[in-house]
Order: C-alpha cells, then sequence, then structure tokens
C-alpha cells in the first residue's frame, strides 16, 4: 500500500513538474506583415492609363481606397455606347 501512494504521489510530481516546464517554454512569435505602404497615382494619371488602352470615352474615375490593393475604378463609354469600367491598381498604375 504503501509502495502505491509512493508511486502515485511520484508520479504526480513528475507531472506537476512537466507541467510547469511546458508554461515556461516560450512560444514564437509570429510578426504581421507591415501593410506596404503606397501613395496613390493621382486620378488623371489612372484615367490616361486606361484611355491609352482602351477605344473609348473616359467618363469619370473613383478612388477605392479600401481595397488590398487601393484601385482606381474608371468608366468608359465604348464606341459601341455600352458603359464598361475598368480597374486600376492605384499603387503602381497598371490595368488590372
Amino acid at each position: 500500500m504503501i509502495k502505491k501512494l509512493t508511486l502515485i504521489l511520484f508520479g504526480l510530481i513528475a507531472f506537476a513538474g512537466s507541467s510547469e516546464a511546458a508554461s515556461q517554454k516560450q512560444l514564437p512569435v509570429l510578426k504581421k506583415p507591415q501593410a506596404e505602404q503606397c501613395s496613390p497615382v493621382g486620378k488623371g494619371a489612372a484615367m490616361s492609363t486606361v484611355a491609352r488602352q482602351t477605344k473609348g470615352k473616359v467618363l469619370s474615375a473613383s478612388l477605392n481606397a479600401r481595397a488590398k490593393p487601393p484601385v482606381y475604378r474608371v468608366k468608359v463609354l465604348t464606341d459601341s455606347g455600352r458603359v464598361r469600367h475598368y480597374y486600376v491598381n492605384a499603387c503602381n498604375g497598371r490595368l488590372m
């Protein structure tokens, strides 16, 4: 009976020691990637990019700064009379 109690006691001590050691371990810290900061190209630059690459009349443009990356939505009237929307990456000025 004393042997069983002694074994149980040592088992509990070993278990408590391992949980302390586990709580002492430092977990790796994950760094959040920093959001790339970009200064958006101008609305006129976005409109001229679309005008050069499409056949049609540019009507308007608006910046969606919440999008990742920020984009300009450029409205174009095509030769056939339809209105199309083109999207321009505001960070680099390229048509998407």
